[in-house]
């Protein structure tokens, strides 16, 4: 009976240790705009592990914070931010129980467009990035790479407040938006 709650112990501590995952906090430096809390935000997103949808940039405080699978080296992050002029400093881990599956959540607000007409609704893209401002929201953007720069310019450029915006590279014909209503 001792060995088999041994073993039940045993399984129970080494499946928490499994789905342990890290939430990470530090100090940014030189940030002065949406669009540079966007490409911290990027740059951080695509590191292994990393939940995309939990960076959080914090431009004002000039902090920032996310959620990770994997244990993340602060030697890793330090070449992100000084190649783009950023210095990031007071990195802290701490084990979460922070879940990064995806939620079952409903956009708010979508823009679908074909990419032939990306241009004509620019004033539409840029209120998509009034609302985000606005509003605790996120904004998720999937569109061929070659629009990665003309649909953030109007959303970020010249901002003082941060709007938390993915864009995800996709082969499509269509540039989709879309924007979610933050908890």
């Amino acid at each position: 009976m001792f060995k088999r709650i041994l073993l039940v112990f045993s399984l129970l501590i080494s499946t928490h240790t499994w789905a342990d995952n890290y939430r990470y906090d530090a100090d940014v430096e030189g940030m002065v705009c949406a669009f540079c809390a966007y490409s911290v935000s990027k740059k951080i997103s695509t590191l292994p592990g990393v939940d995309a949808d939990s960076v959080d940039v914090d431009l004002k405080g000039g902090h920032v914070q996310f959620y990770s699978s994997k244990t993340v080296q602060e030697t890793t992050l330090i070449p992100l931010f000084s190649d783009s002029g950023f210095t990031l400093s007071n990195l802290r881990q701490t084990v979460s129980g922070h879940d990064d599956k995806a939620s079952d959540e409903t956009a708010s607000l979508i823009l679908e467009i074909d990419n032939d007409s990306v241009e004509q609704y620019g004033d539409m893209i840029e209120s998509m990035g009034n609302i985000a401002a606005s509003t605790p929201s996120r904004l998720l953007i999937t569109a061929s790479f070659e629009f990665e720069d003309t649909l953030l310019k109007p959303i970020l450029m010249g901002r003082q407040q941060v709007i938390k915006v993915r864009f995800i590279p996709e082969d499509s014909e269509r540039v989709r938006l879309q924007l979610f209503a933050e908890q």
